[in-house]
C-alpha cells in the first residue's frame, strides 16, 4: 500500500472528510458510515476540484463518425450480439472484431493531440480506404480497442466539447438557465488534463448500473480517498433508440429502458444517498422513470434528476463529480430476456484525470486487465473484519498456506523487478547519451568505455543491492552499441539524430574498456 497521498492541493484539489457509506475491502471499519473526522488515516475522504468551468450537463448527437461507434460496439458486445446485428451496415465495420465486456484503457493527452494533428494533416488528402479483414491482424484486440479510444477522446473531448455547447444542456441548479457556452475551453482542458481513462460496458435486458459517482478505483483501495475525475462522459454505441428519442418510425431497433440519468446537484446529492444508495437505502438514489410520452431529455423539478434517452452515437459530458446511473434495460426489440436478444446496450465511458493522479490511474485503468489483476491481489491479501479501524491484512503464514496466492505474489514481485530494471536501464542510457553529447559539443577528447564505466558504475561496486555496478555499465554499453534501437538519439524536438560509434571494430565479445566512443549524425532514427 502507498504511504503518502498524491499532491492534490497543487493541482486544484481539496481533500476533506466525506463518508459515502462504503468501506473498501482493503480497510477495516467499525461502522461503515462513521469515523469521517479525518483524523484517522483510514477515515474516508474525498477530493473536491474547483476548476471554474461550467457545471452543466451537455448532450451531443452524432458525436463520432458512425463507423467508429459501430467498431466500439463490436469491440465490446458479446459475439451473439455482433452476429445478430444483421441490419447493421456491414460496410461501415469491415473488421471482424472480438467483443469483450468490460474493458478499459488509458489515453494520454499527448496521444489524443497527436491523433488530432494526424487527422488535420490528412484532411486535405485522399480519404484512406479502410483495410479489409485479411489486411489487418485483429488478434491483438487490446491495441485495437486502445486505438478506438484514442480516436473517441480526440474527437469528443478535444474537438467537439470545447468548441460548442451540446444540442441539449441542463444547468446544475434547477433555478438556473444552462449557460450557452461549452463545458470547458480547450486551453483549460490542456492545462488540467493528464489523460482519459476509457472503459466500455455491455448490458442486456434486466441489467442496470446503480447510483454512483465515478472515481479512481485503485486510489480508493489504497488510501480510502475518493478522487472523482475532472470531467466525465459517455458515448452510446449500440444501434438502438428509446421510443421517446425520436419521431422516426423507420427506426425498428427500439430499447425500452437503459436511459442515462444524472443529478446536477453533485456531491451534495451524493452525500445524502451515498455509494449505491448505502446511506439512503435507495440503490437508485431517488431516481424514478418519468411518466408521460414527452420525448427528449426529461428533468424532474423536485428531485432534479435528468433522464436522457439512449440513442445511437449520442455523447453526454458533465463535471466529474455528478452522481449518475444507467436505468434498467426492460427490453431490446421487444425481447425481455438476455439470452434471446441479439443486440446489447453498449456504452463507452470517459473519466478525465488531472496531473495529480493521472499517471497512477494510467498504470491500471478501471476494467483493464492490469486493474483486474490488482483488485484480485488486494482481495486475496486482505481480510475485512470488525475491530479497530485501519488497514486490513493477512499474515505471512496464511499466504504460505495458499499455493495459488503465493504464486500470484511471486509473479507480481518478478514483474515489479523487471519493470524497475527496465526503468533503470533507460535512465542509464539517457545519462550515457547526455554525457557523450556534452563531450561532443565541447569538442573534448573522445571518451573511452572505461571512462563511462568508472563514472556510472564504480561508486556502486562496494554497495550491495545497488545498480548499476561497473560490470553492469560495461555490459549495457556493449548492448547499446549492438542494438539498433538503443544506438540512436534525437537531440531535442526535431534536432539532429546521433548514433554511437566505436572507433575500433567490435569482435564477438564485450567491447574493450580501452575503446573510444564517438557520436556521428545519422540520416534517421532507427
Amino acid at each position: 500500500m502507498a504511504s503518502a497521498l498524491p499532491a492534490f492541493d497543487s493541482h486544484g484539489g481539496r481533500v476533506e472528510a466525506f463518508d459515502d457509506g462504503h468501506c473498501p475491502e482493503t480497510f477495516r471499519c467499525e461502522n461503515e458510515g462513521a469515523g469521517a473526522s479525518g483524523d484517522d488515516a483510514a477515515a474516508p475522504r474525498i477530493v473536491r476540484y474547483d476548476l471554474g468551468t461550467s457545471a452543466d450537463v451537455h448532450v451531443y448527437d452524432g458525436v463520432l463518425d458512425e463507423r467508429t461507434s459501430h467498431m466500439l460496439y463490436e469491440a465490446t458486445a458479446p459475439r451473439r450480439s455482433v452476429q445478430g446485428a444483421a441490419d447493421m451496415d456491414q460496410s461501415a465495420v469491415p473488421l471482424k472484431l472480438e467483443g469483450e465486456s468490460p474493458w478499459g484503457t488509458y489515453v494520454t493527452l499527448q496521444e489524443a493531440l497527436e491523433r488530432m494533428e494526424h487527422a488535420t494533416q490528412s484532411s486535405d488528402e485522399k480519404k484512406e480506404e479502410i483495410p479489409h479483414d485479411n489486411e489487418v491482424n485483429c488478434n491483438d484486440m487490446d491495441n485495437i480497442r486502445h486505438a478506438l479510444a484514442v480516436e473517441a477522446v480526440a474527437k469528443f473531448f478535444l474537438q467537439t466539447v470545447p468548441s460548442t455547447p451540446g444540442t441539449a444542456a441542463v444547468a446544475r441548479a434547477s433555478s438556473d438557465q444552462p449557460s450557452n457556452s461549452a463545458l470547458y475551453e480547450r486551453a483549460q482542458f490542456l492545462e488540467h488534463a493528464h489523460g482519459v481513462a476509457v472503459w466500455a460496458l455491455s448490458s442486456s435486458p434486466g441489467e442496470s448500473v446503480q447510483y454512483h459517482i465515478d472515481y479512481a478505483e485503485l486510489l480508493r483501495y489504497e488510501y480510502n480517498v475518493t478522487v472523482p475525475p475532472l470531467w466525465a462522459g459517455t458515448i452510446q454505441c449500440s444501434a438502438l433508440w428509446n421510443e421517446s428519442a425520436s419521431n422516426d418510425q423507420a427506426r425498428q431497433k427500439i430499447m425500452k429502458g437503459g436511459e442515462f440519468c444524472v443529478n446536477p446537484r453533485g456531491l451534495d446529492h451524493y452525500a445524502e444517498h451515498g455509494y449505491k444508495g448505502n446511506l439512503s437505502g435507495d440503490p437508485m438514489g431517488g431516481w424514478r422513470r418519468p411518466e408521460g410520452t414527452d420525448r427528449g431529455v426529461r428533468i424532474n423539478g423536485d428531485s432534479q434528476w435528468v433522464t436522457i434517452p439512449y440513442a445511437f452515437n449520442r455523447g453526454i459530458v458533465h463535471c466529474g463529480d455528478l452522481p449518475h446511473l444507467s436505468a434498467p434495460v426492460d427490453s431490446i426489440n421487444g425481447l425481455e430476456k438476455s439470452s434471446l436478444s441479439s443486440t446489447s446496450r453498449v456504452i463507452v465511458g470517459f473519466n478525465v484525470f488531472g496531473h495529480d493522479v493521472g499517471e497512477c490511474v494510467a498504470k491500471a485503468p478501471e476494467h483493464s486487465r492490469a486493474f483486474r489483476r490488482k483488485v484480485k491481489l488486494y482481495r486475496a491479501t486482505t481480510v475485512k473484519g470488525a475491530g479497530k479501524k485501519g488497514r486490513g491484512g493477512m499474515d505471512i503464514s496464511q499466504i504460505r498456506k495458499n499455493k495459488g496466492l503465493t504464486k500470484l505474489l511471486v509473479l507480481a514481485k518478478r514483474e515489479k523487478v523487471k519493470e524497475e530494471l527496465r526503468r533503470n536501464q533507460q535512465q542509464l542510457s539517457d545519462r550515457i547519451w547526455q554525457r557523450l553529447l556534452s563531450n561532443h559539443r565541447q569538442g573534448l577528447p573522445l571518451l573511452r568505455v572505461a571512462d563511462l564505466v568508472a563514472e556510472f558504475g564504480s561508486t556502486n561496486d562496494s554497495v550491495d543491492g545497488t545498480w548499476p555496478k561497473s560490470d553492469d555499465v560495461h555490459v549495457h554499453l556493449n548492448q547499446m552499441l549492438r542494438s539498433a534501437e538503443c544506438n540512436a538519439l534525437q537531440d531535442g524536438d526535431g534536432g539532429a539524430v546521433y548514433c554511437m560509434k566505436a572507433t575500433v571494430a567490435q569482435g564477438s565479445g564485450l567491447v574493450s574498456l580501452s575503446t573510444e566512443l564517438d557520436i556521428v549524425e545519422c540520416t534517421s532514427k532507427t
